[in-house]
């Protein structure tokens, strides 16, 4: 009887590490989302002078059309990140799940 209370016990912390893991990868995902937000937001106010000064000096057709093109890259290239950022994560959740399988 006591070898298969020290099993479960066994199982109980390998759960709870596996779990722990999970945790911290969904923490660095989190963390790494919220770094590239702040990213954007500070890639967006830098653009944006240009486009100002274009639509002090009148020429707002020209700051137009430099914004879509600004909003459009920039929005592509965030969204790429958050994209492999989460893929990422997901890739090491399955893993941990998987090593905890194996060793459980």
């Amino acid at each position: 009887m006591p070898q298969r209370k020290a099993s479960t016990t066994n199982k109980t912390r390998k759960t709870q590490k596996v779990s722990q893991e999970q945790t911290l990868t969904r923490l660095v995902e989190e963390i790494i989302d919220k770094g590239a937000n702040t990213a954007e937001e500070i890639n967006r106010a830098v653009l944006d002078l240009p486009v100002t000064v274009l639509d002090s000096l009148g020429l707002e057709e020209a700051a137009d059309d430099v914004k879509k093109v600004q909003d459009s890259s920039i929005g592509a290239i965030y969204k790429l990140i958050h994209e492999v950022n989460h893929k990422v994560a997901d890739l090491a959740t399955d893993l941990l799940e998987q090593r905890g399988r194996k060793k459980g």
